[in-house]
């Protein structure tokens, strides 16, 4: 009877113990500094205020339109072929959006993106890559992941040259996590185009630098 009872006290505290360490690394993960899914990780308030150039700003507000042309492309995706892919990393794009917003509100610029719906762009040229991507992807399954693809190569090569052309800490530290989460799209995407037989050829990385990227 007392062996019954000790046992009895130890499976309760083993259950007590994973219970606190479930609900530790839940309020970890909610709390919005760690998002496990795409690596995301953003403190960028904490950097000190610099000063942004003329093409910083030109910078921060193509990077907002371009992550919402990524959200945009994958929510009709999604619509259209209900594949996994495209709903896990439309989540992750609207935490990329929000990044980018974090800059914008703290250097007080204007939201190109604000009460714009779907598809709607006021950049032309990320409006003509939205309108290109979306009538590939509606052609099948198979093409609207290798547009996917593109989209987060497109995103990490300008994402590369927005890098080198800051030096604000906190806009670097933005885009850097971003690129790193591109780079964890890129090759679900990739993933995905494979398990179907099919072949992506970069368009915007070199070679190298792509392969570098899916072996990482």
């Amino acid at each position: 009877m007392k062996k019954l009872l000790v046992l009895s006290f130890v499976a309760i505290a083993a259950i007590v113990i994973v219970t606190k360490s479930v609900s530790s690394a839940n309020k970890v993960y909610n709390s919005g500094f760690v998002n496990q899914s795409d690596s995301f990780y953003c403190k960028a308030a904490d950097f000190s205020k610099q000063d942004v150039s003329a093409s910083e700003e030109k910078e921060l507000l193509y990077m907002r339109e371009e992550e919402k042309m990524a959200h945009d492309v994958y929510s009709m995706m999604y619509d259209k072929w209900g594949l996994r892919p495209f709903s896990n990393i439309m989540g992750a794009e609207e935490r990329h959006m929000a990044a980018i917003k974090s800059m914008i509100d703290k250097y007080a610029l204007t939201d190109p993106t604000k009460d714009v719906k779907t598809g709607a762009f006021t950049n032309t040229e990320i409006k003509k890559l939205y309108a290109g991507l979306l009538e590939q992807g509606n052609i099948s399954e198979l093409d609207a992941l290798k547009a996917g693809a593109e989209i987060e190569e497109v995103d990490i090569k300008d994402l590369i040259q927005a890098i080198k052309d800051t030096d604000n800490n906190d806009i670097k530290f933005v885009y850097n996590n971003l690129l790193n989460a591109s780079g964890n799209h890129l090759r679900a995407f990739m993933r995905n185009i494979e398990r179907r037989g099919g072949i992506y050829i970069p368009k915007h990385l070199d070679k190298k630098t792509f392969e570098e990227i899916l072996n990482d």
